[in-house]
């Protein structure tokens, strides 16, 4: 007796070679689409809302401009933002004064203001005293 197999019996048929094919073609394009939106949620998340506080900056200092308000100077980079020396501060009362026709009794008003917001440079030895542009200018609007 022996047990050999027909060749028939371990053949695949086309149909199903087909079937197989035609399966695996499905489910690539099932892996691509779901890649193609992975991408597209990741692009979405890259997005950042900015926190409030930014914002409020942002838009405080595009209000804040013109001659008639304190501006950053060159010293921008060694100051933590939004911040002047208050030796700029000073520099700049003569035009801000000029510019909205203030009396000298408000320019004594701008002086203790800058003095009342000058925020000391947290090392004390190193640096040099800074006072927020954005307060100091919403200051000097309430002071009209």
């Amino acid at each position: 007796m022996s047990t050999t197999r027909s060749s028939n019996a371990t053949r695949v048929p086309p149909r199903v070679w087909a079937f197989y094919a035609a399966a695996l073609a499905l489910l690539l394009l099932f892996f691509a689409l779901i890649a193609q939106f992975a991408k597209v949620g990741k692009s979405k998340e890259e997005f950042k809302v900015p926190d409030d506080v930014q914002a409020a900056r942002e838009l405080l200092t595009q209000k804040f401009t013109g001659p008639q308000y304190f501006q950053i100077g060159e010293e921008k980079g060694l100051l933590p933002y939004p911040c002047i020396s208050v030796t700029d501060a000073r520099s700049q009362m003569d035009r801000i004064i000029k510019e909205r026709k203030l009396t000298p009794e408000v320019a004594i008003q701008i002086n203790k203001l800058i003095e009342k917001l000058t925020v000391p440079e947290p090392s004390r030895m190193v640096g040099v005293d800074h006072v927020n542009i954005l307060q100091l200018n919403l200051a000097l609007d309430k002071l009209r």
